[in-house]
C-alpha cells in the first residue's frame, strides 16, 4: 500500500512540474487579456444570488499562507483519510488514500473510484468515494456564520464527465454541504460538468450550485471557469446558514470572487454536514480527486491561503484586511 501511495505521489509531482508552463501562460492571459470577451459565465436564479467574475483561470498562490492558530477547525490529512473526524463513504472500504502532494504541508487525501463503485451510501447508479463530517464538527446549524476554506487538485486520472446528450446529464460533485435529511439536493455543491455541451442551456466546466428555504427550491448558482488539471484550486467561503432571508453565501476561487448570494442557504428545519467528494455519473473509467487544507474560522484571515478580492490584500508580503 505504501508503495502505491509513493508511486501515485511521484506521478503527481511530475505532472505538477509539467504544468508550470501552463500556469505561466494562464497567468499572462489573466493579466493581459485575450483580445476577446471573457469566458461565458453562469447566473444565479431563484435565491437572490449573483454570479460574478468569469475571468480566465487565475492560478493559486505558489505557497499558501500558514494555517492560523485562530482556525476553529483544521485538517491537512497528515495520517489518514479519516483524520479530524471524517468517515469514508465507499463501496469498497479503503478507496481513499493519503498522497504525498499537499497544498499545505506534504500530504493530502485522494478520493478514488473504480468502474462499478455504485450503490454506495445512497449513490444509486452513480459512483462514489466521499468523506463525511458530522453536523456538529461542521457547525452546520441554523444561524451559524463562519469563513471556510479548502483546496482541490484534479490529477491526470480525474475523469472529466463526457458530453451530455439530449437524454443524459453527466456531472461530478467534488465538494459540498449536504442537508441532514435522507433525500434531495445538497445545500451547496461544487460541480464539474463536461468541457462541451449540446446546447447553451447545458453547463460546462466548474460550477457552484446551492439551495435554501423550501427543500430543493431557492436555487442559486455561478459559473467558476474551465477545469485545468494538476493545479490547485483554493476555495474560500463566507457563509451564514439560515432558512430565512438573512442567510448568505459568498465564494472566492484562487482569490477571485465568484458568487455573492443573499437569501436562504438552509432548508427549513434541517442542518448541513460537510462532504469532500468524488461522486459522479459512471464513465467506465477510474477517477480521482485530491483534497487538502480544510479550514473553518471566524475571520477571512483565519482561513484564507492568500489575497481575496475585496477582503484581503498583501501589504509588504503580509495578508492584510482591505481598508
Amino acid at each position: 500500500m505504501t508503495r502505491n501511495h509513493t508511486n501515485n505521489s511521484s506521478s503527481l509531482c511530475q505532472a505538477l512540474l509539467k504544468h508550470t508552463v501552463v500556469l505561466i501562460a494562464l497567468s499572462l492571459t489573466a493579466a493581459c487579456g485575450s483580445g476577446g470577451g471573457g469566458d461565458g459565465g453562469g447566473s444565479s436564479e431563484g435565491g437572490g444570488g449573483a454570479g460574478l467574475s468569469a475571468a480566465p483561470f487565475t492560478p493559486a498562490p505558489v505557497s499558501p499562507a500558514p494555517i492560523s492558530s485562530a482556525a476553529a477547525f483544521s485538517c491537512t490529512f497528515a495520517n489518514s483519510p479519516t483524520d479530524c473526524g471524517f468517515s469514508e463513504q465507499a463501496k469498497v472500504p479503503g478507496r481513499a488514500s493519503i498522497v504525498n502532494v499537499g497544498r499545505d504541508g506534504t500530504t493530502a487525501v485522494r478520493l478514488h473510484t473504480e468502474p462499478g463503485d455504485n450503490n454506495a451510501f445512497g449513490s444509486g447508479t452513480h459512483e462514489r468515494n466521499d468523506l463525511s463530517l458530522s453536523q456538529e464538527a461542521t457547525d452546520g446549524y441554523q444561524g451559524s456564520e463562519y469563513w471556510f476554506a479548502h483546496s482541490i487538485l484534479f490529477p491526470d486520472d480525474f475523469e472529466i464527465p463526457p458530453m451530455s446528450t439530449e437524454t443524459t446529464w453527466n456531472w461530478a460533485a467534488v465538494f459540498g454541504w449536504h442537508h441532514t435529511a435522507s433525500t434531495g439536493q445538497g445545500n451547496f455543491t461544487v460541480f464539474v460538468y463536461p468541457n462541451t455541451a449540446t446546447s447553451p442551456s447545458r453547463p460546462t466546466g466548474i460550477n457552484f450550485r446551492g439551495y435554501g428555504g423550501t427543500q430543493d427550491q431557492g436555487e442559486f448558482n455561478a459559473y467558476v471557469g474551465p477545469l485545468v488539471k494538476n493545479v490547485w484550486y483554493d476555495y474560500v467561503y463566507h457563509i451564514k446558514w439560515s432558512s430565512g432571508s438573512d442567510g448568505f453565501f459568498e465564494a472566492w476561487v484562487n482569490g477571485v470572487k465568484k458568487l455573492s448570494h443573499h437569501g436562504p442557504t438552509l432548508y427549513s428545519g434541517l442542518g448541513v454536514y460537510l462532504k469532500p467528494a468524488n461522486y459522479h455519473t459512471p464513465t467506465g473509467n477510474p477517477s480521482s480527486v485530491i483534497h487538502d487544507r480544510i479550514l473553518r474560522g471566524s475571520t477571512a484571515l483565519s482561513v484564507s491561503p492568500g489575497p481575496l478580492e475585496g477582503v484581503l490584500t498583501l501589504v509588504n508580503g503580509v495578508l492584510t484586511p482591505v481598508q
